[in-house]
């Protein structure tokens, strides 16, 4: 499906994205990739085929031609799309494999022995820490140009700094997961690394309004633990360094609004006459999760009516938001679909720990206005 006017455009994509829409040349280029990554007929096509054991290998494969190209050639392509031998030749022919668009990065502030380590007193626990030091070389890469410039063919979203990725099937950068990973490159004296991942999450903020789940465009359905102002306030405590501070505060700011506009919750305590505001975790999504598509429709085939199906993802993508994918956190904890998935609530649920994450965030945000 391509659209020929401006609204029918901001209606689908008001569908995926919770950023206030400009339709701007940028909400164009996203839109363009989630008609192939996110919903439509070559997505639900590849996906009911099986042609790959993994959702999510299709839906990480560069386009080698525009959407529009592909969208047409597809349309043209008709019915034979239901042969698989004929199904699988038209997306070698128009795709790339998944890892094109990603180069492997030496990190420059990477050194052999950290005075940090050489600290660690036991020589097993040592040995070990190196170890594990060295696998950042492993790990670390970078965005080629050619997403920047045309990000219509991807669904990898641009970052313009290296950073971690978590490894296997996952080839880009995760926003909870940068958590843990900056507070290790921390101990690793990379400060560098560190501060160009939270860097990359900034430029997220910037351009899309919030930190999405992972670096991809099926992710900016959603969010994950808001960590961001943690993570600057790691930096600055491992270096000192208040410009850094200060270059990031403004996006600081503008993720806190996010999460206030888009996941508080207001409740009226009748006894006590007033009104209390709570966080959720809660992506709305309509659709099964493009990475884990057919998994996603197995679980809700049971279902009857298309509002209890979208429900149920909904509640998924939320459960994905936690980061906590899939605890039984999210299930039913009684009765006969106790810790089973199909029972997921996750819009049932008020998250202690989210909460928390949101005061220190304004904590932290507060602290840094005293000092600079």
């Amino acid at each position: 499906m391509v659209f020929s006017d401006d609204d029918a455009g901001k209606r689908y994509l008001k569908k995926y994205t919770f950023r206030p829409l400009r339709f701007s040349s940028e909400t164009y280029l996203l839109l363009l990739c989630f008609q192939i990554y996110c919903d439509g007929p070559i997505l639900k096509a590849v996906q009911d085929a099986h042609l790959y054991p993994d959702s999510k290998h299709f839906v990480d494969m560069p386009l080698k031609y525009d959407p529009v190209t592909t969208l047409k050639d597809f349309g043209d392509f008709g019915e034979k799309w239901k042969n698989k031998t004929l199904l699988q030749k038209f997306v070698d022919e128009h795709f790339d494999p998944p890892g094109f668009e990603l180069m492997e990065w030496y990190p420059e502030d990477w050194i052999a022995f950290p005075s940090s380590f050489l600290k660690i007193e036991n020589y097993h626990l040592r040995r070990w820490a190196l170890h594990l030091h060295r696998i950042w070389r492993d790990l670390c890469r970078r965005i080629k140009e050619d997403v920047r410039r045309h990000q219509e063919l991807y669904s990898l979203l641009y970052v313009p700094h290296p950073f971690i990725i978590p490894g296997g099937r996952f080839r880009e950068f995760y926003y909870w997961d940068s958590f843990w990973i900056v507070k290790g490159l921390l101990f690793s004296e990379m400060y560098e690394t560190a501060k160009g991942i939270v860097r990359n999450l900034a430029y997220m903020v910037d351009n899309h309004g919030f930190v999405p789940n992972g670096g991809r465009v099926y992710y900016l359905v959603r969010s994950q633990p808001p960590l961001l102002a943690p993570m600057v306030y790691e930096c600055y405590l491992a270096t000192g360094d208040l410009d850094f501070v200060q270059e990031i505060l403004p996006m600081l700011e503008k993720e806190y609004n996010f999460w206030m506009l888009q996941r508080a919750q207001t409740l009226h305590d009748e006894e006590r006459g007033v009104n209390i505001s709570f966080f959720q975790y809660r992506a709305s999504m309509k659709t099964p999760r493009p990475e884990s598509y057919r998994e996603d429709l197995e679980l809700a085939k049971d279902l009857h009516s298309m509002a209890e199906k979208e429900l149920m993802w909904s509640n998924i993508a939320s459960a994905a938001e936690t980061g906590w994918d899939f605890s039984t956190r999210w299930f039913a904890q009684s009765g006969p679909e106790m810790h089973d998935m199909k029972s997921i609530r996750t819009w049932s649920i008020v998250p202690v720990d989210l909460n928390a994450f949101i005061c220190i965030n304004a904590r932290i945000m507060a602290s840094f206005y005293e000092i600079i």
